[in-house]
């Protein structure tokens, strides 16, 4: 396959080809949600997929080169389309992502920022599949992260539990889910607090007495709005 400079250009290409005609107020308002330092084109969700596809499927991608060209794409880039179609690329290929060294992962992150940043590499890409299969290894890297004086690496912690407990009821994904809630539940920024919230209700479709009798146990050390959620989700099935 072509060398990664030369995807990685073709890449930044096509993004500059499907950018939308979006004015800059609208870009603005758009990165603060999103809470990157990077730019951003607002192109649509679906046409990031599209593209991630189409580089995916034309490039003979093994594990080395995958992981050298997002290693390239993290490290340089200056807009959050492009750790998007990363992220998408990663996920497009499952075979090579079930590879993947967390080692790399960790990587990625250092260059991640803003809560969309990371749940765009984390939350779907890693299945309870990839997780189980892997178990010593994840187990020793979640923790790690959750240590991290990266509020980005902590708040992955626990955003890469979240769907393999909704997949999986191995109570080892619990018991580390809970483990990680204990290590950042203290902690007052929103983008951990909303995180514990997300983890904690990921658990109620198999650990529904579990998470019931840790809730009551621990209300007074929960941030509000996780207790507050998990709760209505135990009770509802819905978050609000």
């Amino acid at each position: 396959m072509k060398n990664n400079n030369s995807v990685y250009l073709e890449i930044l290409s096509e993004i500059k080809k499907i950018s939308s005609k979006s004015n800059p107020s609208q870009r603005a308002w758009v990165q603060r949600y999103l809470g990157t330092n990077k730019s951003t084109s607002c192109i649509k969700t679906g046409d990031i997929q599209k593209l991630a596809k189409y580089i995916s499927k034309k490039y003979d991608f093994n594990k080395n080169s995958l992981v050298d060209l997002l290693d390239s794409i993290y490290s340089k880039a200056t807009s959050f389309e492009e750790i998007a179609i990363a992220a998408s690329i990663l996920g497009a290929l499952p075979k090579i992502k079930s590879q993947i060294n967390p080692k790399s992962l960790d990587n990625w992150l250092s260059y991640t920022v803003g809560w969309a940043e990371v749940d765009v590499l984390c939350q779907s890409n890693f299945t309870a599949d990839d997780l189980l299969g892997n178990w010593s290894k994840w187990q020793i890297f979640l923790k790690h992260l959750a240590k991290s004086d990266n509020i980005h690496k902590r708040r992955a912690s626990m955003v890469l539990l979240c769907k393999s407990l909704r997949q999986s009821e191995d109570p080892r994904l619990m018991e580390l889910a809970f483990e990680q809630v204990e290590k950042l539940k203290h902690e007052k920024e929103i983008l951990i607090t909303k995180t514990v919230s997300w983890l904690l209700r990921s658990l109620v479709k198999f650990h529904p007495q579990k998470l019931s009798e840790y809730l009551k146990n621990n209300q007074n050390t929960l941030p509000k709005i996780a207790y507050r959620e998990a709760s209505k989700k135990l009770l509802t099935g819905r978050k609000n």
